[in-house]
């Protein structure tokens, strides 16, 4: 009964955080897979010229990445929002482990 009471407190203190949780979640995958889109756009633009290949880049990381964060953490929000109360704080834990086990094989950590 403890941890149950200690879960469902820890998922009301979290109940404001839910959008900055969301944000955090999208920014680390941004971060864990962004050389990825990163290559993708270079070999795209790779025979193009250089103030070319500069404005697309100036292009991606504004428009492409701010775009991927704007439209990612509402979606992101709402899936978290969508489990139940008792499983959210295990569930995000669970997602923030599955990140940096993702960020460890590819080497960030």
């Amino acid at each position: 009964m403890f941890l149950l009471d200690l879960n469902l407190n820890l998922a009301r203190f979290m109940q404001p955080y839910l959008e900055d949780i969301s944000l955090a979640l999208i920014a680390t995958c941004l971060v864990i897979y962004g050389d990825k889109v990163n290559g993708f756009i270079k070999k795209l633009i790779a025979s193009w010229h250089f103030i070319a290949r500069v404005t697309a880049f100036i292009f991606m990381c504004t428009f492409g990445y701010g775009l991927l964060t704007l439209w990612g953490q509402p979606i992101v929000y709402w899936g978290i929002v969508q489990i139940d109360l008792v499983y959210r704080p295990l569930a995000l834990f669970f997602c923030f482990c599955l990140l940096g086990v993702l960020a460890e094989r590819k080497r960030h950590l």
